[in-house]
């Protein structure tokens, strides 16, 4: 009986844990679906159980804070989707540049090491393609001050999903060392390191 009371306990937190009444600070008026999907609670799961192949693409999401408008919402979710995935790119291509222990271009090229970090990401995006936005949720949200809010208000939030091949992003390594060459000196040293650094960054990518 002990282990059965247990049982039922568990089994009621891990609904109540799942369900949108425990929110701190609003309640929900509306959404796009009556339970909110796998995909925005557990990606990683959901790609398991969802992805025929998942290997050849990489998967975003992003969620939206409150907005007064759905579609404002969702144009912000969709932009900072596409933001991410340029992000992610450019950070493993810093990275490589990091892990690097001679003959780092950045070093002796200030233009060049101003560009890895400032404006890398920015080009990166400039590039994308192929993304495809496969799932989106929003919900409508009235925050209350007694529930923790700082103002009674009504607002949405946007998710977006967005699944983008391997093969696509691989591209854009490509694309991200010829702007890195017109950044970098003439000489031949410092061409074959950004290929060198290039590669190892579209790698490391590969394997992530």
């Amino acid at each position: 009986m002990k282990k059965l009371l247990l049982l039922s306990l568990s089994t009621i937190i891990a609904v109540s844990c799942s369900s949108r009444s425990l929110q701190k600070d609003y309640t929900v008026l509306d959404a796009s679906s009556q339970d909110i999907p796998e995909w925005v609670e557990d990606l990683d799961e959901w790609i398991q159980d969802e992805i025929e192949k998942p290997k050849k693409y990489r998967f975003y999401t992003y969620t939206t804070e409150a907005k007064n408008s759905r579609a404002i919402a969702c144009e912000i979710a969709h932009a900072r989707v596409d933001n991410k995935v340029a992000a992610e790119v450019a950070t493993f291509i810093k990275q490589s540049f990091a892990q690097t222990k001679h003959g780092d271009p950045t070093k002796k090229n200030a233009k060049l090491t101003e560009y890895v970090q400032d404006d890398l990401a920015k080009e990166v995006q400039a590039h994308l393609s192929g993304v495809k936005y496969i799932k989106e949720y929003w919900e409508k949200r009235k925050f209350d001050k007694e529930l923790g809010a700082d103002k009674n208000w009504s607002g949405f939030t946007c998710t977006k999903l967005a699944q983008v091949s391997k093969s696509n992003l691989k591209s854009l390594f490509k694309k991200a060392e010829t702007l890195l060459l017109k950044k970098t000196n003439s000489d031949k040293e410092s061409k074959e390191y950004i290929q060198k650094v290039l590669a190892d960054a579209a790698l490391a990518f590969d394997k992530a």
